[in-house]
Formats: structure tokens, C-alpha cells, sequence
């Protein structure tokens, strides 16, 4: 299956920040992302040379995001590339303080829970040395009619 990551995720350019999906295993649950750090990415700071480490969150629910789209590939042919929303996260920990300019990183995804609306994944991300630069679990959110959730009022 030759999957790109902009089709399968809501955001365009210049916020989608996933270069390539380099494997993915339905039985297991999981997904390997790239994500390769370049000068032009609209989260590059030129003081630090690189990203902040913060967008490990990002990086990591757009992998979430990625997968999901996979899945919906896999079970109906087609994909929804819906807007999800984090929930949240437990035990996230970021172990450098930026992503450096001109490097790869890859995340996996193992999904824990996932039915059409909640799930719940395992992510860490790997630097080109397979060394652990973040990790943590991520809960999100995807509802069936993003509109008619976005224009809910809350009373």
C-alpha cells in the first residue's frame, strides 16, 4: 500500500509536518513516520538551528492522525482525513531540547484503543542513531461531523 502522509491527515502546508510513512503493520496496530527537519518549516527557529522539542505533540498526533487515515484506507477503501483533537497525554517526555536542522526523526505509533471516535496510542520518536528522543501515550478525539461539532453551542 504506497501511502502519503497529506492525504491522510486534514492539514496542508505549511502545517503538515510528516515527510513520509515508512511502514505500517494493521495486525499489529502500528506505524513508523519520518519527519525530516528543514530550514523552511513553519516551526524552524533560526536562533536554535533547529525545531523546539515541543513539536514532539505535534509530530506525534499527526503520526496518530496518519495511521488513522491508513486505517480507514485499509477497512473501507477510502479515507476521511478528518480533523481529530488531543485529549490529552500521560507520561510525556522529551528527552532533547530541539530537533536539529537537516535531520530525520521517526516516530511510531502503536495504537492501545481505537473505535470510530476515541483512541488512545503508545508514540515515541527516534533520532538516525535509533536513540529515544520522546515518548509518551496520547488520547484523541475524532467526531463524526466535524461541522456539526465545531458549531455545537456548549449550554
Amino acid at each position: 500500500m504506497n501511502l502519503n502522509p497529506i492525504d491522510l491527515i486534514p492539514q496542508k502546508s505549511p502545517m503538515a509536518f510528516i515527510t513520509a510513512i515508512e511502514s505500517v503493520d494493521f495486525d499489529a496496530q502500528k506505524m513508523v513516520t519520518r519527519v525530516e527537519i528543514q530550514e523552511t518549516d513553519l516551526m524552524f527557529q533560526k536562533n536554535i538551528n533547529g525545531v523546539p522539542s515541543v513539536a514532539a505533540l505535534e509530530y506525534m498526533a499527526q503520526s496518530i492522525a496518519c495511521y488513522i487515515g491508513a486505517q480507514d484506507i485499509h477497512l473501507t477503501g477510502e479515507t476521511k482525513a478528518v480533523a481529530g483533537f488531543i485529549m490529552g497525554s500521560r507520561d510525556l517526555h522529551i528527552m532533547i531540547p530541539k530537533f536539529d536542522v537537516n535531520q530525520n526523526y521517526y516516530v511510531h505509533v502503536q495504537s492501545l484503543f481505537c473505535d470510530n471516535n476515541i483512541a488512545s496510542f503508545e508514540c515515541e520518536i527516534y533520532d538516525t542513531n535509533k536513540t529515544l528522543v520522546a515518548n509518551g501515550n496520547l488520547n484523541a478525539f475524532r467526531p463524526d461531523d466535524i461541522n456539526n461539532f465545531m458549531g455545537a453551542k456548549n449550554e
